[in-house]
Formats: structure tokens, C-alpha cells, sequence
């Protein structure tokens, strides 16, 4: 007859945490069916939504399917610890990032292809959570930014570059008072043409510091750089072909800027030195193609480093 060994009171003390602890992680794994529970169901129908409002002709999205986990889906990162969707990487290659590596005659066509186009879904606004979006160098066929895209608070990095839209950027991006990187650089061979009337909505990226508007038209924003000089932790501005041309107002003192690309605008000596060689923090300057006298300065490139 075996005989039962009495447990003390301070190995009862030690036993329970231990075991309250293992009830806990028991009960959360049966409620989630598993300890690695995938992608929120949530989430995985907003980026189903979203990728039912894509064309894609070359099936990229393919594997987005209702039965897979869609934080192994190409393209998409999720939180390790919580399965939130965190990024989106849906960019294509730019066609001249195409033509390098398909050298044909055709590759325009072929390139045109190979994008996403159709609209964006606004079933993004389910992905609380997400930080990053970039579906630079594809081909939305003229249309507008979604102005819901400014109801997105958790965004850090927005990038649209190349990606055909065009009419007016809205003004409801200037609600993303977290984004750290915004490129909205537009192409003269897109579908419309795309443009500003003012700036006022920069001034509330406080956060911002990296911006791309080239190839945006900005001939009717009397305010760039004052909206821009509001942004304190701007590091890179780049305005190449933005139809600038304004008399610049002396004041200006970026208290950050490291890079600089006015190329491709009408600037004039009168327009521009008064301010931008009194930038103690710039490193690097683009003047190249403006409507300067002295050819030397239209053509060149400055690195003050």
C-alpha cells in the first residue's frame, strides 16, 4: 500500500502561482482556439475587401485567400505578439525599374500589366492598426486620393509615389498627425493631372520628416514654404517640377532640413538665395533646371557636406 506524502503549507504557497498561471495560459489558448491564432478575422475580410476593389492583372494577390492566414500573405506584416496587420507592401516596379530588368520594346505595355489599378477600398479604415501603406509605382488610372485615407491615425509612412493618381490631394491628410514619411510624387505621363490649391493641411504633420510632392502642381499654393517651414522635424523635401515660381518670403529658418530639391521649377536668383544658403543644417541642394542667369547655377547640384 503506497503511502501518501503530506504537502506542506509553503510548497501549497509555491504550487499555486505556478498553477494559476498555467490555468491562464490554458484558458486563453482554448479562446482562441490556438497560441498562434493567426491573422484577426476582422482584418482578414477588410484586406479581402480591399483586394476585391484591386485589378490585378498579373494575380500578385492570388494567395489572398478567406482560408489562409493572412498574415502570411504576400506583401502584408503583422504584430508578432497581437496578429494586427502593421504594413502593407503592394508596390510595383517603376517602369524604369521594369525596362532595366525586361529590356524590350514593349516593356511600357508589359510594365502597364504588371500594376495594380481599380479604386482603394475604404475597408482599410478596419485595420486599426496599420502603419505603414505603400502602393507607389502603380497605375490608379487618374483617380483621386481617398479622403478617407485622413481618418487613418496610425499611419507613419504613406507612399504613393508614381502611382497615377491625380485631381486635388485632399486636405483631410493633413489629420495624419503621426506620419513620419508622405510621398505623393506624381508623373506628367499619368491619366490627370494632380495638384494642390494650398498647403494649410501640411502644417499639422508635426511629426513629418521626409516629403515628396515632385510632379504635383503647386502653382495655386502661395503658402509651400511657409506650410512647410511649420514642420519641424523635416529632414528631406523634395519639389521637383512643381510649377514654383513664387517670390519666397526671407523669414524662412528650417530648423532641420538636410536635403533639398527644387529642380525642374522657375525659380530666379532673387527667389531662392536669400534663404537657402542661410540653412545651416542642409547638406545637399538641387537647383538644376530653373530660370536662373547664370547658367552655372540652373545646372548644378551643391553638397555642403
Amino acid at each position: 500500500m503506497l503511502m501518501k506524502i503530506p504537502m506542506s503549507a509553503t510548497s501549497l504557497t509555491l504550487a499555486f502561482p505556478w498553477f494559476l498561471f498555467a490555468a491562464t495560459v490554458f484558458s486563453l489558448g482554448l479562446c482562441h482556439g490556438s497560441f498562434n491564432a493567426g491573422c484577426i478575422e476582422s482584418e482578414r475580410e477588410a484586406l479581402l475587401q480591399f483586394k476585391h476593389g484591386l485589378k490585378d492583372p498579373s494575380n500578385r494577390l492570388s494567395s489572398w485567400d478567406r482560408d489562409a492566414d493572412c498574415c502570411e500573405w504576400p506583401g502584408v506584416i503583422c504584430d508578432n505578439l497581437t496578429n494586427h496587420v502593421l504594413e502593407l507592401h503592394l508596390r510595383s516596379l517603376s517602369a524604369v525599374e521594369y525596362y532595366a530588368s525586361n529590356a524590350t520594346g514593349y516593356y511600357y505595355e508589359y510594365w502597364n500589366s504588371s500594376t495594380f489599378r481599380g479604386k482603394i477600398s475604404q475597408s482599410l479604415l478596419n485595420l486599426k492598426h496599420l502603419k505603414y501603406l505603400d502602393l507607389s509605382n502603380n497605375n490608379f488610372e487618374g483617380i483621386h486620393i481617398p479622403k478617407f485615407l485622413g481618418s487613418m491615425q496610425s499611419l507613419r509612412y504613406l507612399n504613393f509615389s508614381g502611382a497615377g493618381f491625380g485631381g486635388m490631394i485632399p486636405h483631410q491628410l493633413g489629420n495624419l498627425s503621426n506620419l513620419q514619411y508622405l510621398n505623393l510624387e506624381g508623373y506628367y505621363y499619368y491619366y490627370r493631372e494632380i495638384y494642390v490649391e494650398n498647403l494649410d493641411w501640411l502644417s499639422s504633420l508635426s511629426s513629418l520628416e521626409f516629403l515628396d510632392l515632385s510632379y504635383v502642381n503647386l502653382s495655386k499654393a502661395l503658402d509651400w514654404l511657409d506650410a512647410m517651414n511649420k514642420l519641424p522635424t523635416l529632414v528631406e523635401l523634395r519639389l521637383s517640377y512643381c510649377s514654383l515660381n513664387h517670390k519666397v518670403p526671407s523669414n524662412i529658418n528650417f530648423s532641420s532640413l538636410a536635403i533639398l530639391d527644387l529642380s525642374g521649377n522657375s525659380f530666379g536668383e532673387s527667389s531662392v538665395s536669400s534663404w537657402i544658403f542661410h540653412t545651416p543644417t542642409l547638406t545637399s541642394l538641387d537647383l538644376s533646371s530653373n530660370n536662373f542667369l547664370d547658367q552655372s547655377c540652373s545646372t548644378s547640384k551643391y553638397n555642403f557636406t
